[in-house]
């Protein structure tokens, strides 16, 4: 482990402050990750206050710079993150990096920085303020296109499985040089390896030799997770390559009544192995399936369903609606009453 990775993993003596910047996304991620799971040992859930706006604004400076001086009843430090300062304005900054001069000794700034090349910066000032706070600047750097398989490889090692290098380069191929997209590949292929596993280029042209029911895996993962962006986004690809409403509102709705059947029984207290094994899928979909179900409730998952049952009421002649609008609509309704498991 490098000295970087260190100092962002939780061990040892935390600082006042840290920048975390870069290009790459899945180590940021990674990072944020270890972050808040040590705000939550130490201090209970409520320990690390965000700041991050949504969708694409910057976060809250002045938010930020009123909670530096609060005390904490409960938690013996804080922590306030701000995600996505590179979108802060100099006039913005400017107060903030003031305020990191006099931090109470209970509390750890973080801000971070997703940069692109030759575009997008922390604003001018706050690496040096951080550092003067005695606080860390943490860069993460995107590997090139040519060193991402052995990166890869590198990393499924560390995750107790064997990724074969050719394996490797497939990957890279097919979803591109996104670093937290190819982490979040990596932790699925860990959970269908298992420990001491090997994925070949065969067992990966195997798992996406139908590009369809891929396609329908995604747009019931985006639905249970609640995300009607990439619901939407899987429903628009499966429409592009001229599949027919019918099949996918009977596979998506399939697959919501096996995700509600399962949740229930863990509801009623069967154990996490004993539903997947009762699921009349892989083992390795029916692990994916438990692991969007957590968070979940039954009403949401009902609410889905519903949602895309009357889809297939309005293809049968119950609107006016063409079928890409009646998918559109459904599926935005469908996620957005899912379960936000994700």
């Amino acid at each position: 482990m490098s000295s970087t990775d260190r100092r962002a993993s939780g061990s040892g003596a935390i600082k006042p402050a840290y920048l975390i910047a870069g290009t790459d996304e899945g180590k940021i991620d990674a990072a944020l990750s270890r972050l808040r799971a040590r705000a939550e040992r130490e201090g209970g859930p409520g320990a690390l206050e965000s700041f991050t706006a949504d969708g694409q604004g910057p976060p809250d400076a002045d938010a930020l710079i009123a909670a530096i001086p609060s005390m904490s009843l409960m938690a013996s430090r804080r922590y306030l993150l701000a995600d996505g300062v590179e979108r802060w304005t100099g006039k913005q900054a400017e107060p903030v990096i003031a305020a990191l001069g006099a931090l109470p000794p209970d509390l750890t700034v973080v801000l971070v920085a997703r940069e692109l090349p030759a575009k997008t910066k922390a604003p001018r000032g706050i690496a040096e303020a951080i550092e003067a706070a005695g606080g860390d600047v943490l860069r993460y750097q995107a590997p090139r296109m040519r060193e991402l398989p052995g990166r890869l490889v590198a990393e499924a090692s560390q995750r107790g499985f064997r990724l074969e290098p050719a394996a490797a380069r497939l990957l890279v191929e097919r979803l591109g040089e996104s670093t937290l997209r190819l982490a979040n590949e990596l932790e699925r292929l860990a959970v269908w390896a298992g420990p001491e596993g090997e994925v070949t280029v065969e067992d990966l042209e195997a798992m996406v030799a139908d590009t369809s029911e891929e396609a329908v895996w995604a747009l019931s993962d985006a639905i249970l997770a609640g995300d009607p962006g990439t619901a939407i986004r899987a429903a628009d690809r499966l429409a592009a390559q001229g599949e027919p409403v019918t099949p996918l509102v009977y596979q998506a709705a399939r697959r919501l009544r096996e995700a509600h059947a399962a949740l229930l029984e863990l509801e009623a207290g069967s154990s996490q192995g004993d539903v997947e094994a009762r699921l009349r899928m892989h083992p390795y979909a029916a692990k994916m399936l438990m692991r969007r179900l957590r968070g979940a409730s039954p009403a949401d998952l009902r609410a889905a369903t519903c949602a895309v049952a009357d889809l297939e009421w309005w293809t049968r002649g119950g609107s006016e609606y063409p079928d890409d609008v009646a998918l559109t609509l459904a599926v935005r309704r469908a996620a957005g009453a899912g379960a936000g498991a994700g």
